[in-house]
Formats: structure tokens, C-alpha cells, sequence
């Protein structure tokens, strides 16, 4: 927990919360429940090459909301928090309710941080197990915090570039795109200026007072490529030459799509649910089936620019196809009931934005209208089917019931799991079970980072290499939680938020579904099995 004096300290776990919001809990249903999946949610990695030259940490001092977090005091060590979590996540490699394995991993989006090639290919070998390198450019630390009168941690900049081999994902993993994965500071379409500034060798430090005023009042200027032109051959602009490099290229939608397809066969799947049809289409949306449940991953990422995310209209219209072949019961339009001659399926939805951030109208760059959140939810509650949409994007873990209105259905819970780049830095354990009272329940669990809360406790999880990748991911959180930009106490909100059983109605029959098969793992493997006691002590240790 987070001390009032600002200084991280062991607290206790956390129990769950039975969340009653949507269906009653029967009494005796812990006895008689049967678990149908069981997987890791966490988000926002946002891997950091914070030696680019296309980083523009001169944005925190605007006072606009959209230059918020331009800078981040741990920024160099994002890749040791990441792979922190993906150790824990290993760890915990079962329900600490019904003692089923782990079924996958599904992240959603913002893998990488200002859209660039290194950034992402960081994110997959890392899940993949492969050695990264921090290091981008020439040799050594080129970013901005090389001078400082703090000596704590003299050496930390260049230990954060040592290269290191990071334990990989020991079960299949999903992905969803990300604003930061495809738009410049995940707000910007990549332009032929911004490409030019990623793999030149000219970081802007600094604007002119003017200058920057006239940024800060209207961030769009930098949409502009002319403008962005200008503003990098203005005498008055502070200017600082690094090491170019090639790998900084930035990633558009297809390019990211793609990438997918370069890791590692197993534990898999190819392509981490995409297919060959978004290769051919141009998407970043998909389906995924496991047992009773269909995971429905959506691309909320405006291509028009900026954080917010919206749908285009054939995702949309694509959306409602795939979740009319999973019911055989739903609602049209106009509030009529369906009666379809299919399989019923459990629907999860997934998408990288909440509801309440898919609120960007900008039209894209054919000048198509957007599906904004709102109308994504009218649908959700057209289909009974539809128990939870699983969300990021935001730095507050929270859990919101989406009742139905017009009672065409049970309703279902919003899960929204914060961010893993800033504090809390956490994940979360999700399970669906099926209590046969007709009734579900969905188990949330948050985690912490395998990392010691004192860096001077951090043990080395790799010592075969050159240097202690657990100690930097506890230096990382303690920096983030001493964030001056960020308020601790907005990232918690409720137990409820963390550790919770969301009960639902069961919008048809479970009791004939066949209990699925738990995964195979794969070569990345390597993480030790812990006793149920240590895993319980594990969950939400922090607030």
C-alpha cells in the first residue's frame, strides 16, 4: 500500500466483494459451481523507447489534458516492468477459487508507446521469452534524464539499457490494437515529418515560449506536417543530435498486424488471434471461441488521430453478425424478438477503450462517420448473450454493471484493468463459472508485480545475465508512485473494483456444456508452480 508519506509498503490481500447488481447470489453456490475459463487480463505495457527522438516530453508543461504523462520519471524501465508482470502472471497459474489452470492471456492494446517498430518488437519477445535489448540508437543512454542531482541510483540509466533474457509467457496470448500502437504519442497519424524525426538524429528538447504556447492552445498544429516542419527548423527550438536508427520506423495498422505473425509457435496461437483475414483486409478485429464463450475482439482505434477511440461502421455492422451467429435469441433494432436456429455461446467483448472513452466523431481519412460509445452499448443489449466487456486504457482498475433498461436481457459487467506501464503497475485474474442455479458469476482478481516492494530485497529472476531486471521493475514502482503528475488514490477506487464476484443470469442453459480442456503450455514454461497460500498472499497486496 501506498503510505500517506509516499512510500510503498506491504499490505494485506484483499477478499472478494459479491457484487449483486444484476442477478442475486443463491446460497450454496460455491459448492456447486464449474469453472468454464480461467485468463490473464493486463494492458498499456506501452514499451518506451525513451531515447527517440520523436518523444516529446517538453509537452507536460502545457496545462491541456491531451500533454498529461509526456513524461514519466521511470520511463526507462518499462520493459523491466514488463516483464515483471508477465513473470507474476506465470506465477499464478490458476484460479485461486476452483483451482483450474490458466487458460490464456489476453492484452488489450498499447503495446508499444508512440508507435514505433522497436517499441512493439520489444512487447512480442518479451512474451515470447526472447532476449530484448533496451537500447535504441548508439551505445549508451541518449535520453533526457542523463543529468540530475539526485545520486541514489547513479547507474540507473545505463543498467536500463543492458540487454536481458526475460522469462517469456508460459500460456497462449490475445492481442488488441491500441491508440499507442499505430498513432504518433498515441494521438497523431503518422506523417512524412514525424517518420522523418523517428529515424533521424534531431530530438526537440524544448520550444520557444511563443512557439510553444501556440502548441499547447492548439495540439492539432502538430497533425499538420508543414507546421511540425517549421517548427523543428526554428532557431529558437532546443535541439539535442542522438543516433539515428532504422528501427524506430513507425508501424501503421498493417504493419502491426503483421508483426503479430513474428513470435514464437507456441504456446501460440498464430498470429495471437488474428488471421489471415485481417493480413488481407486491413483489420485488427477477430473472433476467438474457447468451450461456451466467444471472445469478440474489437479495434476501437480512430485512425483519424487522437486517444479517444470510436468504430467504423463496417466493424460495427460486422460486430452484430458475429454475435446474431452466437444467439438464438436477441433483439433487433427496433426492439422485436429473434429466434435464430444457432449454437449459444457465452459472448465476451474486448476492446481497448471503456465505453465512456469511445467518444471520437473524427472521421477518418475517407471521411467515414464513426460508431461512437453509446450506440456500441445499445447493441451489447440487444443480445443477452453478451456477460462482459473486458477494457483498458484507462490508469483506475474499475467494474461497471451495464443493466438493460428495456429488461430484454440480465444485463452485463464492464471489467476495465488499469494500465501496467504507471502505478499500480497490476494485472488481473479473470474466471467465468456457471453455478448451477442458473446463475454466473464472474471472478476478478488483481495482482501486483513480482517485484520487491523495497528495491534493496529485489532478488535477480534471470542471473545468468548482466543485470538485476527485478530490482530496476522495483525502482520503476516506486518512481511511478512518486509521479508528480499522477494521484495515487485515483487508481484504486473500490475493493470492489479489484477483487470481486460479479454475479449474472445465465442467459441460457448451462448445465449440458462440457467443462473445456485447459491449455497446452509452451516452450516459455520456465515459471515455478506456487502453493494456493502464496498465491492468495499475492492478490492486490497494494491499494
Amino acid at each position: 500500500m501506498l503510505g500517506v508519506d509516499g512510500v510503498l509498503r506491504p499490505g494485506p490481500g484483499e477478499p472478494h466483494q459479491v457484487r449483486t447488481e444484476l442477478a442475486q447470489a443463491q446460497v450454496g453456490r460455491e459448492k456447486r459451481r464449474r469453472s468454464l475459463v480461467v485468463f490473464h487480463h493486463f494492458g498499456d505495457a506501452q514499451l518506451l523507447d525513451e531515447e527517440s527522438p520523436l518523444r516529446g516530453e517538453w509537452q507536460d508543461s502545457c496545462p491541456t489534458p491531451l500533454s498529461t504523462a509526456a513524461f514519466r520519471p521511470h520511463e526507462t524501465l518499462t520493459l523491466q516492468v514488463a516483464a515483471s508482470l508477465i513473470r507474476q502472471a506465470n506465477r499464478i497459474d490458476r484460479s485461486p477459487v476452483t483451482n483450474r489452470a490458466v487458460d490464456f492471456v489476453l492484452h488489450t492494446g498499447n503495446a508499444a508507446d508512440n508507435a514505433q517498430y522497436n517499441e512493439l518488437r520489444w512487447f512480442i519477445d518479451l512474451m515470447d521469452g526472447r532476449q530484448v535489448a533496451p537500447n535504441s540508437g548508439g551505445p549508451g543512454y541518449e535520453g533526457v534524464q542523463s543529468e540530475s542531482p539526485d545520486q541514489r541510483y547513479p547507474d540507473l540509466p545505463s543498467l536500463a539499457q543492458v540487454p536481458f533474457k526475460p522469462q517469456g509467457c508460459r500460456y497462449p496470448w490475445y492481442t488488441a490494437l491500441g491508440n499507442r500502437d499505430v498513432l504518433v504519442q498515441g494521438n497523431f497519424p503518422p506523417s512524412d515529418a514525424s517518420r522523418q524525426i523517428a529515424r533521424g538524429g534531431k530530438k526537440i528538447i524544448d520550444l520557444s515560449p511563443a512557439r510553444k504556447h501556440e502548441v499547447c492552445e492548439d495540439p492539432a498544429i502538430l497533425l499538420d506536417p508543414e507546421r511540425t516542419q517549421e517548427i523543428l527548423s526554428d532557431e529558437d527550438t532546443e535541439v539535442r543530435d542522438v543516433t539515428p536508427d532504422e528501427k524506430r520506423r513507425l508501424l501503421t495498422r498493417a504493419d502491426w498486424v503483421k508483426e503479430m505473425f513474428n513470435s514464437i509457435e507456441r504456446p501460440g496461437p498464430r498470429g495471437h488471434g488474428l488471421t489471415q483475414r485481417n493480413l488481407d483486409g486491413d483489420t485488427a478485429y477477430y473472433v476467438f471461441e474457447h468451450g461456451p464463450l466467444a471472445f469478440i475482439v474489437l479495434d476501437t482505434v480512430n485512425p483519424g488521430g487522437f486517444a479517444a477511440g470510436s468504430v467504423d461502421a463496417a466493424q460495427f455492422a460486422w460486430l452484430e453478425g458475429e454475435m446474431k451467429a452466437r444467439s438464438k435469441r436477441s433483439f433487433d433494432a427496433e426492439g422485436r424478438l429473434v429466434d435464430a436456429d444457432v449454437e449459444d455461446r457465452l459472448i465476451v467483448v474486448v476492446s481497448h477503450h471503456p465505453l465512456e472513452r469511445l467518444n471520437n466523431p473524427l472521421p477518418d481519412a475517407s471521411g467515414h462517420e464513426r460508431v461512437q460509445g453509446p450506440a456500441l452499448e445499445e447493441l451489447l443489449r440487444r443480445f443477452p448473450n453478451v456477460i462482459a466487456h473486458v477494457t483498458g486504457g484507462t490508469l483506475a482498475n474499475s467494474i461497471t454493471p451495464r443493466p438493460d433498461p428495456q429488461g430484454r436481457g440480465g444485463g452485463y459487467w464492464e471489467v476495465n484493468t488499469t494500465w501496467s506501464v504507471g502505478y499500480p503497475m497490476q494485472g488481473r485474474l479473470l474466471e467465468v463459472v456457471e453455478n448451477a442455479d442458473g446463475t454466473i458469476s464472474l471472478l476478478s482478481a488483481v495482482y501486483d508485480l513480482d517485484a520487491a516492494i523495497d528495491p534493496r530485497d529485489a532478488g535477480d529472476p534471470t542471473p545468468g545475465d548482466d543485470v538485476n531486471e527485478g530490482l530496476l521493475a522495483a525502482v520503476a514502482r516506486g518512481l511511478a508512485a512518486r509521479d508528480p503528475q499522477m494521484d495515487p488514490s485515483a487508481v484504486g477506487l473500490a475493493v470492489s473494483d479489484r477483487n470481486a464476484e460479479l454475479l449474472l443470469t445465465a442467459p441460457f442453459d448451462l448445465s449440458a456444456v462440457d467443462t473445456p480442456p485447459r491449455h497446452r503450455a509452451g516452450p516459455a514454461d520456465e515459471a515455478r508452480k506456487v502453493r494456493r497460500r502464496d498465491l492468495l498472499r499475492s492478490l492486490a497486496s497494494f491499494s
